[in-house]
């Protein structure tokens, strides 16, 4: 495996770690309501920015991967392009904190959200391009195959992700009665809201799925 694809598939293992530590290390925050940037507020936020930079970086350094190994001939400019927008968002993501639930919005909390909507449809078109540049030699095509499935379903995961959102937006504007909450937490969690952290927890890591894939095929 070329050096670019181990350092890449060794990111993603290193995001996976971030994550799941400061997930544990706050507990309050549901993972099933709660988005991922929640988990960059707060005492141990920095865990969580830490890998956004990851993040970050792991898709750069597939970019890379996927532009020095695979033939001109399978390699989607474009493809490239995207997925790259998705890694410089992702990184992004560090420096503006998010809005959370039951607090007065602010610029900051937009510009955060705004980014990571631009990433995340960025990822999924880079995927889709990239694995189909991949279906035009034969020696990729077994890889093209995984990863377009791969896609497809990044694709419909944040389809539902957003409309998990959606709906707790709608849930959150004022004028609807909500019960009590614990800080850190979307209230009411009800319906599709409910699992819009989930939502947005399968999307996130079927994209570094596909990019391990990716990473070790080429």
């Amino acid at each position: 495996m070329p050096a670019l694809s181990i350092l890449t598939v060794a990111g993603a293992v290193l995001w996976a770690v971030l994550v799941v530590v400061v997930q544990l290390l706050t507990p309050k925050q549901s993972a099933l309501s709660m988005g991922m940037s929640g988990l960059a507020t707060g005492r141990y936020g920095w865990l969580m920015k830490a890998a956004f930079v990851v993040r970050g970086l792991t898709a750069l350094a597939l970019v890379t991967a996927v532009g020095v190994s695979v033939p001109a001939v399978a390699c989607s400019l474009a493809g490239l392009v995207f997925f790259a927008l998705w890694g410089g968002g992702s990184a992004l993501l560090a420096c503006f904190d998010t809005d959370m639930p039951g607090r007065k919005p602010t610029r900051e909390g937009a510009a955060h959200m705004l980014i990571a909507m631009l990433a995340y449809i960025s990822a999924v078109v880079g995927m889709a391009l990239t694995s189909w540049g991949l279906t035009r030699t034969h020696a990729t095509a077994g890889l093209a195959r995984v990863a377009l499935v791969l896609t497809v379903l990044a694709a419909v995961a944040l389809l539902a992700q957003f409309a998990g959102f959606g709906a707790a937006a709608r849930d959150a504007r004022p004028g609807r009665r909500k019960p009590p909450a614990l800080e850190g937490e979307r209230a009411p969690a009800r319906g599709l809201a409910r699992y819009a952290g989930l939502l947005q927890r399968v999307f996130v890591v079927l994209v570094m799925v596909w990019t391990v894939v990716v990473a070790a095929g080429i």
